[in-house]
């Protein structure tokens, strides 16, 4: 009996013990970090190059001596582009702001003749009218979204260039040779969207709006000199690639 009593007790100390095991507290998994992609990587300066396309409208409004409008011609203008851009963000949580300029060489021209014959208008007119966008700039303002290595952006400000224009007209028994090359202001806005594909390596996708404003100019004819009111705008598309410092 006193041995069978031993060994029950010890059988009671041996669960006890484990039982006492098994209420221990258990270590925690480890934490797993948040993802804080969508936070972080788009501040700092860039510099990057960029190619794309661009088409434009150059309208006209002709008149006589400032007087009687003689005709009315669009000259639309296409071509090839390409430069280079450098700007700064700044990054707060999901939303980046930034500013960045850019320079284009342009390949962007066209031209027409005979805008306004007998019949169409008051004063027939032969005429050829010819101009190019040899070079234009922008520096813009950028308001974005970040989210997981991507970018959507808007952006907006100013935009200057290079436009050269050369004309020659033949109205009745006056003749006039025109040219007229100038570096034109204007305005610009567009979006874009932008994705990083390595560390401080990102590609772009951008449209761009450009409007030079009106410019009006005086083809001398004599004794009724011809005026032109020009307005001149342009649309782009373009892809690049930055690299942020």
């Amino acid at each position: 009996m006193r041995t069978l009593f031993f060994a029950a007790a010890l059988l009671l100390a041996i669960c006890g013990t484990a039982l006492g095991a098994d209420r221990s507290p258990r270590p925690l998994p480890a934490r797993v970090p948040p993802d804080r992609s969508i936070y972080m990587g788009w501040s700092g300066f860039y510099i990057g190059v960029n190619a794309g396309g661009a088409i434009a409208n150059n309208r006209s409004d002709f008149s006589m001596a400032g007087l009687l409008q003689s005709a009315s011609v669009n000259n639309y203008l296409a071509g090839a582009i390409g430069g280079g851009q450098a700007g700064f963000n700044w990054q707060y949580g999901m939303t980046v702001l930034g500013a960045e300029t850019d320079i284009q060489a342009s390949g962007v021209k066209g031209g027409i003749g005979t805008p306004c014959i007998a019949g169409l208008c008051a004063i027939p007119v032969i005429a050829s009218y010819n101009q190019t966008v040899p070079w234009f700039g922008t520096v813009r303002g950028r308001l974005g979204v970040a989210w997981s290595g991507w970018l959507i952006y808007a952006t907006g400000g100013y935009a200057y260039g290079r436009i050269e224009t050369d004309a020659a007209a033949v109205a009745g028994p006056a003749q006039a040779v025109f040219s007229l090359h100038e570096t034109r202001n204007g305005w610009t806005a567009g979006s874009g969207i932008e994705v990083a594909f390595a560390p401080g390596w990102s590609a772009k996708l951008e449209y761009l709006y450009l409007d030079f404003g009106h410019r009006g100019s005086t083809l001398g004819f004599v004794p009724l000199p011809v005026t032109d009111s020009a307005h001149l705008a342009m649309n782009l598309v373009r892809a690049g690639v930055n690299y942020r410092f």
